[in-house]
């Protein structure tokens, strides 16, 4: 896990009112240019360049695509699970790699870890429910809750990913698509990360 950053860290590169100002246009409108941002500031492009050169530096400010689960037609589970202490680091490691989480973490409470997912056809969540794929079946996982996103309402946008280098043969959690039912009888087009993949993603 990554520790936090020190907090002092985070209140000098936020004291600045011009760099809350930076953050809250981008996340307006993350296309915004530099001199778009300095003329909305009062400020040069070049002087609007060096705060985002900052924030951008420092890692507290990520500048990402994000899409519209609405748009694609997805759906959206999220997975509740207690797994066994000892196996928690390579669960993370594994599902940090799937293509279809848009969010992972940690939990205080009875569920110790969290993924929500996505699911670009609604046979998919059945199968990802239920199936071979289903998050709920890796090993370590002692009990798990998952429940299907009735809306988004807040943000109209995620991390969904795009895989551009669907080569590999076995999913980041070590299934073969090629050799699943679910695919074979069409019911499933496959992860996104294997050379089987059939879908928008």
């Amino acid at each position: 896990m990554v520790a936090p950053r020190p907090m002092g860290m985070v209140r000098s590169l936020l004291a600045s009112e011009r760099r809350k100002a930076i953050v809250a246009l981008l996340q307006e409108n993350g296309r915004m240019s530099l001199t778009e941002l300095g003329r909305a500031l009062g400020i040069s492009h070049v002087a609007a360049k060096k705060h985002l050169s900052r924030l951008l530096s420092s890692g507290l400010l990520k500048v990402r695509a994000g899409l519209s689960p609405g748009g694609l037609g997805a759906y959206l589970l999220v997975a509740l699970c207690e797994v066994k202490h000892e196996k928690l680091l390579r669960l993370i490691r594994t599902f940090r790699r799937c293509p279809r989480v848009v969010f992972l973490s940690t939990l205080i409470g009875p569920y110790n870890f969290m993924a929500i997912m996505v699911a670009e056809d609604p046979g998919l969540v059945k199968i990802m429910s239920l199936g071979a794929c289903c998050i709920r079946r890796a090993d370590g996982i002692r009990r798990s809750e998952l429940y299907v996103v009735d809306e988004v309402l807040y943000p109209d946008v995620l991390p969904i990913r795009v895989t551009l280098d669907k080569k590999a043969e076995l999913t980041p959690c070590g299934l073969n698509c090629g050799s699943c039912d679910f695919y074979l009888e069409g019911r499933c087009p496959a992860c996104p990360a294997t050379r089987w993949y059939k879908g928008i993603l």
